[in-house]
């Protein structure tokens, strides 16, 4: 990978680690990510991700502890009450980072690590929400009555645009669960740093759009 691609990539984690900080102030939070961050690329250094025929499928391990993570946030009533203290305005912007992730993807996919299903030439179109992140995040600044409908449908369309990505992503990483792209899988993510878009920048999208929501829930 270029050393373009590589600076627009940590742009991308600085801005993920940055929106959650900024969206809660919560030292321990952040910690969580970071943390998260650095098991999966120790176990990435020494080629945890590199197996592909392991069980259970390696991308699972990759993604469900944080999911259930935030789905755990949205069950218990503790949770709830964390992720409606977010900054809406914080939780907007942090899609920003979005473009440059897709850039990484498109260039991946010319390096011949990244299906091209996954670039938004194929079928993801996630691009468009970090394109339209500043537009809402303005307008939220300028009328924070912005609303509450219209901030629904953004998080939920947007919200559809990254689960559509990150399964076909799923289904595309070298493992016995693999079965799209089989010519052309997703190695991009099996190695530092990369490894950290599913580990760390996913998630940390996940749990904004679902604070967002959890948010705009909460206020009738």
């Amino acid at each position: 990978m270029s050393t373009w691609a590589l600076g627009l990539f940590l742009l991308a984690l600085v801005l993920a680690l940055w929106g959650v900080w900024r969206a809660w102030r919560k030292v321990w939070l952040l910690g969580v990510f970071v943390a998260w961050g650095l098991l999966n690329a120790l176990l990435a250094q020494q080629g945890f991700y590199a197996v592909t025929d392991g069980l259970p499928p390696r991308p699972m391990f990759l993604l469900a502890p944080m999911v259930a993570g935030i789905l755990l946030l949205v069950l218990l009533r503790p949770g709830r009450v964390l992720l409606a203290r977010g900054d809406l305005v914080a939780l907007t912007w942090l899609h920003v980072l979005r473009v440059p992730v897709e850039l990484v993807l498109y260039h991946g996919w010319q390096q011949g690590l990244v299906p091209h299903m996954l670039t938004f030439e194929g079928a993801n179109f996630d691009i468009l929400s970090g394109l339209s992140a500043p537009l809402v995040a303005w307008h939220l600044l300028r009328s924070p009555v912005l609303p509450r409908r219209l901030l629904l449908i953004w998080n939920v369309v947007c919200l559809v645009l990254l689960v559509n990505v990150v399964a076909r992503a799923v289904l595309s990483f070298p493992s016995p669960m693999q079965v799209l792209n089989l010519d052309e899988p997703m190695r991009l993510v099996q190695h530092l740093p990369y490894i950290w878009l599913p580990a760390v920048i996913v998630p940390a999208v996940l749990l904004a759009h679902v604070a967002a929501l959890v948010r705009l829930g909460s206020t009738r």
